[in-house]
């Protein structure tokens, strides 16, 4: 039975694409780069933490240059924390299925590849009313996803087993973090990835809609 449910932030219950990718674009011509302007690429780049994204992003000829990674990385940064809300909204019917969770007494968590504190920011702003029991983002000597260990911890802190809960999201990445932690991996097609990225992480089950959550967490209820 289905008793929590942890959350993918970016591309599962926040449209976050348009200010990730200006932001990234402002950095990368303020470091006199070219933008990039491909957005099925800038979706492929998206995913496996802040330092990845603005590394891929870099032209070829930088991406192994540690110290100008890390100028641009906090400029990165900079930009993002002043300009994460401008086109940033919940996808349609999210707060319907985060209502029907929160009526039917089924935990909520996010964990993202986001760093900490714009994730912890991102989800009171949008969905302070609900109260989420765990929500974290990228931290310090926490393995990213899709390793197990943050994943692990958020079921220990809901006082549940990890076979008790649905991990979300919309990438191979979150797919695999799901695998790994022993949880029911539910992959979303609303997102930045493919249908069939998602099942090469391993997705148990696909979501075509959010409303598609609920119908997918009462059958396996049942």
């Amino acid at each position: 039975m289905i008793k929590g449910v942890i959350f993918d932030l970016d591309g599962t219950i926040l449209n976050t694409i348009d200010d990730l990718v200006a932001a990234m674009n402002r950095m990368l011509v303020s470091f006199g780069y070219p933008p990039r302007e491909d957005m099925d690429f800038q979706k492929q780049a998206i995913g496996y933490g802040a330092r990845n994204y603005v590394k891929k992003c870099m032209p070829a000829s930088e991406q192994e240059n540690d110290a100008q990674i890390d100028k641009c990385l906090a400029a990165y940064y900079e930009d993002y924390r002043a300009n994460s809300s401008v086109k940033t909204k919940p996808y349609e019917d999210i707060n319907a299925v985060l209502t029907f969770l929160k009526s039917h007494r089924i935990k909520i968590g996010v964990l993202s590849n986001k760093p900490d504190g714009a994730t912890k920011a991102l989800v009171k702003k949008w969905f302070g009313a609900y109260d989420f029991d765990c929500v974290y983002g990228e931290r310090e000597n926490v393995p990213p996803k899709p390793h197990k260990g943050a994943p692990l911890s958020i079921a220990k802190e809901m006082g549940l087993t990890p076979s008790e809960i649905a991990f979300v999201g919309d990438s191979e990445v979150d797919m695999q973090t799901g695998v790994a932690a022993g949880m029911i991996p539910l992959g979303v097609l609303w997102g930045f990835r493919t249908k069939e990225q998602l099942l090469s992480g391993g997705a148990q089950f696909l979501a075509v809609t959010p409303k598609d959550l609920i119908t997918i967490i009462e059958e396996y209820n049942q």
